[in-house]
């Protein structure tokens, strides 16, 4: 197989895993946690706090099956490509590698306490419970961010790579 089409394949990966994170985390949990409707004097109408936490489940189950497995392939391409390119484009594809793959480590020591508060049972609507559930939905992508730059610099390393050496 080319080096040119793996280098293109890891490419569009990391970009997609990328993109996708940050959008999350910039547009849909922005637009989930809006006021869904208007009264006539201005005030939002939320969503109720059951409604929420199931809209945000399902945005994450989505992602949770979608993009480790585009993560772990990309980074799987970025090792075969630091091992067959010339010596200086090896620290780049290897933290390319490294970048892609952290979001595992990140996700479980440092959203996963925060994962399972979103996802505890909401027994009563009550405003403090809606209250605290937008609030760890907003950490929650906040978190996220961290995980779109690890796949960012993911992305720009391997980009830098494949750039220096063509």
């Amino acid at each position: 197989m080319s080096l040119k089409f793996i280098k293109v394949a890891a490419l569009v990966g990391s970009s997609i895993s990328f993109g996708g994170n940050f959008y999350i985390s910039a547009f849909a949990i922005p637009a989930m946690l809006s006021p869904c409707s208007y009264k006539a004097e201005g005030q939002g109408v939320v969503l109720p706090a059951k409604v929420l936490q199931m809209q945000w489940q399902h945005v994450y189950d989505t992602g949770k099956r979608f993009f480790p497995l585009l993560i772990v392939g990309t980074s799987a391409l970025y090792l075969y490509l630091a091992y067959n390119v010339p010596a200086e484009a090896r620290p780049l594809y290897l933290l390319a590698a490294c970048c892609g793959v952290s979001i595992v480590p990140y996700t479980l020591a440092v959203m996963m306490p925060n994962i399972k508060r979103i996802q505890g049972e909401i027994k009563e609507e009550d405003t403090q419970v809606g209250l605290r559930l937008r609030d760890d939905i907003k950490t929650w992508s906040r978190m996220n961010c961290g995980r779109a730059v690890l796949l960012g610099v993911a992305f720009l390393a391997g980009a830098w790579a494949a750039v220096d050496s063509s």
